[in-house]
């Protein structure tokens, strides 16, 4: 007896939706097994340029829905005998929808240690406790495009914080490649493009300090021009100053106790790696940081006074009714000055 036409579709319907299934189970499979070759294949052609790269066990899962290889035990540090930086975490995961291969989303929400060589002295190491912790790599031509990195509720002890610990409620970074400048004729093409933030930082060994402990909220964003080094590390860095390079800083924002501040213009490094450069700033609530300044000793009383006086009298000039001011922001010879107040002393970045 033949079917009737409408089990007869159903019946392909069905057939067609059982080898989709199974096509879809085959390509899932196949591209897990390509990912775990790949990740071993990186793993050994970085330690092939000197670098360590350790994990104990890596699997694939996350069928179907998404391949999320993860790996345990992992320990990433730089080239060399003695390497400038290291990272490692119990548990390193990482999630790839099967069909947006080019972006990467990467979590690593245990304890993770973290290993600096600053000024070519003892290697420090600092322990990160997030709530969690997530990167966003998003691929161009196989090539790194973009990097965001979130961290939330954190806690970091070590290394330099050596009065308790140091906190912060979240934390933000992000990376996109810039501009190639030969086409636009530019003399320093834009390298990449940054901006950060940082909100709800409190560490103890700042409550002696002329901004106490507590910091509200700190962005920027940037654009970094100049020459690609050829050099890696904090040797590459040097090499990119030295060739002219710059950041360019669209927008800076500070909020850390007295201090109230909003700047943009351009930052280098001089030959000491301390920060340099000179920016256009408005400040608000000036009183507050003079008073600030003499609590901590930066400023005598006779000088916060003639500074409280030099300030008013800006103020007036320029007609602020909510004392806001425009000064000029500048760094140089390791001393931080906004207007005619020095705030801060610049230590070398490494």
């Amino acid at each position: 007896m033949l079917k009737s036409p409408l089990t007869l579709r159903y019946t392909v319907l069905s057939i067609a939706v059982l080898l989709a299934i199974l096509a879809y189970t085959v390509y899932w499979f196949m591209l897990a097994g390509e990912i775990e070759r790949g990740i071993n294949a990186w793993a050994e052609a970085r330690r092939g340029e000197g670098m360590v790269v350790k994990y104990d066990a890596l699997e694939v899962t996350g069928f179907p829905l998404r391949v999320q290889p993860q790996a345990t035990n992992v320990h990433i540090a730089g080239p060399g005998p003695h390497p400038v930086w290291g990272w490692q975490s119990a548990r390193l995961t990482g999630n790839v929808l099967p069909y947006s291969l080019n972006h990467i989303v990467l979590s690593a929400p245990q304890p993770q240690e973290i290993s600096l060589q600053i000024n070519d002295g003892a290697p420090e190491t600092y322990m990160l406790a997030p709530q969690s912790a997530f990167a966003s790599v998003a691929l161009k031509q196989g090539m790194a495009d973009r990097l965001d990195v979130d961290i939330r509720d954190a806690t970091l002890r070590g290394g330099n914080i050596k009065t308790g610990a140091l906190t912060f409620e979240r934390a933000q970074l992000h990376l996109r490649a810039g501009e190639d400048g030969a086409p636009q004729g530019l003399h320093n093409p834009a390298l990449f493009d940054v901006s950060m933030k940082l909100e709800n930082m409190d560490y103890p060994g700042f409550a002696g300090s002329a901004l106490g402990q507590h910091l509200s909220r700190m962005a920027a964003t940037a654009s970094i021009e100049g020459a690609w080094p050829s050099e890696k590390g904090t040797a590459g860095v040097r090499q990119w100053r030295d060739a002219g390079g710059v950041a360019q800083i669209s927008a800076m924002e500070l909020d850390w106790g007295p201090l109230k501040l909003n700047a943009t213009g351009t930052l280098a490094l001089d030959e000491k790696d301390r920060l340099i450069g000179s920016l256009t700033s408005k400040l608000a609530g000036y009183e507050g940081l003079i008073k600030g300044l003499q609590d901590a000793g930066q400023l005598k009383p006779d000088e916060a006074a003639a500074a409280k006086t030099g300030l008013g009298m800006i103020a007036l000039a320029s007609g602020s009714k909510n004392g806001e001011l425009s000064l000029p922001m500048v760094l140089q010879d390791g001393e931080m000055f906004v207007g005619p107040l020095r705030i801060a002393k610049l230590k070398p970045l490494f």
